[in-house]
């Protein structure tokens, strides 16, 4: 005798993979950029403005010549005490790094978090040839994490 199933067809599920998690999903597209000949007091006011811990500093071709974080910051904040400089007359090309770790859009999330963790940043710009196309940030590798568990992960 043969058993007959009582249930329909089984629906097929179209999940993404955790491979398929890539950089491009969580990624910022509207970059905040700099000029090396930008002062560090309006970089310092536009990172608080945007609520944001470092930019990329492009020249007037928008290519990518390095990067300012707070730490750059900071560093300034304490050589303007030391030497009795004011802020406002410092440019970012003093204290911007000029080299830049950069990131593919095609990157994984886990990849990207391994990066982050080998090269101890807080953000990489995202690029396709020289072109920046985004900046990812651990904020943005975290929120991924919590929405793949929350996809695809037992509770």
């Amino acid at each position: 005798m043969s058993v007959i199933s009582f249930r329909g067809p089984s629906k097929k599920e179209t999940k993404k993979t955790i491979q398929n998690i890539l950089v491009k999903d969580y990624m910022s597209r509207d970059v905040i950029t700099f000029r090396k000949s930008d002062s560090i007091y309006y970089v310092m006011q536009e990172l608080l403005n945007n609520k944001i811990s470092g930019a990329p500093i492009v020249n007037k071709f928008g290519k990518i010549v390095g990067i300012i974080s707070e730490t750059d910051i900071m560093k300034n904040i304490v050589d303007s005490q030391y030497y009795n400089m004011p802020i406002s007359k410092t440019t970012v090309s003093k204290y911007m790094k000029k080299s830049v770790d950069c990131i593919s859009p095609n990157e994984t999330i886990f990849g990207a978090a391994s990066e982050f963790m080998k090269l101890n940043r807080k953000r990489f710009p995202v690029m396709i040839s020289d072109k920046i196309v985004g900046i990812i940030s651990r904020v943005d590798i975290i929120s991924a994490a919590v929405n793949i568990r929350s996809q695809m992960w037992g509770n």
